[in-house]
Order: C-alpha cells, then sequence, then structure tokens
C-alpha cells in the first residue's frame, strides 16, 4: 500500500466517492439509513472533506495500490496522541494489510512527533471494525456518547494503541 496524501480537490471527490460507497455498504449493519445519510453529509461530503483540509482539522491519505484506491485513512495529532478519525477500506480490498499498513504509519509518526499513543473512536456496535483494530493491537479505554445533532448520537468505544518509543542507539 502507498499512501498519497489527498491535498486537491480530485483527491477530495474520490475520498468522498469512496466514503460514499463504504458506508452504503457497511454501515446499515451499525446505524440507521437516516443517521448514515446524516454523517456522511456531515463528516465525509466533498465540503466536509474539503473544510477539514483546507484548515489543517485532519489531515487525509488515500491508499494507493498502484494506481488502484483501496480505501483512505484521516488522522491529527494533538496533545492526547495521534487522533485516527477515519479508517476505510473498500471491501474488496479487506484481508489484505492495508489498516495494518496505515496504522503502522501512524505509529512511526507517533514516535517522531513524539506521542505515546494512537487513539480513535468507534461505534459500539461495529464488530467488523472492533475486531480489527484489536487485531492491530487497539484496547477499549473508555467509553463515549456524542451528540451530534438532528437527534442523532456516536455511541462509541474509544480505543488507544500505546507507541513505543524510538530505541536510541
Amino acid at each position: 500500500m502507498t499512501p498519497r496524501d489527498v491535498t486537491t480537490a480530485d483527491d477530495i471527490a474520490l475520498v468522498a466517492a469512496i466514503a460514499d460507497e463504504i458506508w452504503r455498504e457497511h454501515f446499515p449493519a451499525v446505524i440507521t439509513p437516516e443517521q448514515i445519510e446524516y454523517m456522511l453529509e456531515k463528516y465525509q461530503s466533498r465540503r466536509a472533506i474539503t473544510e477539514q483540509v483546507s484548515t489543517g482539522a485532519l489531515t487525509y491519505h488515500l491508499m494507493m495500490d498502484a494506481d488502484v484506491a483501496c480505501g483512505y485513512y484521516a488522522h491529527r495529532d494533538d496533545d492526547e496522541g495521534v487522533f485516527l478519525s477515519k479508517l476505510y477500506v473498500k471491501k474488496e480490498h479487506r484481508g489484505k494489510g492495508l489498516a495494518r499498513a496505515a496504522v503502522a504509519r501512524l505509529e512511526a509518526s507517533a514516535r517522531v512527533l513524539p506521542r505515546k499513543r494512537i487513539w480513535l473512536t468507534c461505534n459500539k456496535h461495529n464488530d467488523v471494525a472492533l475486531a480489527v483494530y484489536e487485531r492491530l493491537g487497539f484496547e477499549t479505554v473508555d467509553a463515549v456518547v456524542t451528540d451530534i445533532g438532528a437527534g442523532f448520537v456516536m455511541d462509541d468505544y474509544i480505543l488507544e494503541k500505546r507507541v513505543q518509543a524510538r530505541e536510541r542507539p
């Protein structure tokens, strides 16, 4: 997997299209169709991604296999560590180590910053993603319910992966 930074309007359009595909395929088993539509518009639309990128709120990366976009991830550095906001892999590319590669890149970045953890939130009913994160070394450390407007909430676990400090030569 070769990551490509998302910087152009075309990249943003591609991320939004991938989000639309993945959310409609994966999330009906997790949240309602109404919440999917709301969250796609609020967090994963071209407008939302453009704002996140332009303000520096998140850094996006496309996961590429040759010229094929297989998924994407987005993160930000904060005082608590590296926050992994989004990690999505297209169905036909799952199980190929793309999530593992993305997390490894974030771990390397966290060591350089230095930060002691990578953390994320994941819906409590998203059993598939929770299992993936557990295999990647994340542990559940807390739970949170966040009001996101329009009568919807995100009912999430907070997961973290401790990052080992870089060994000195």
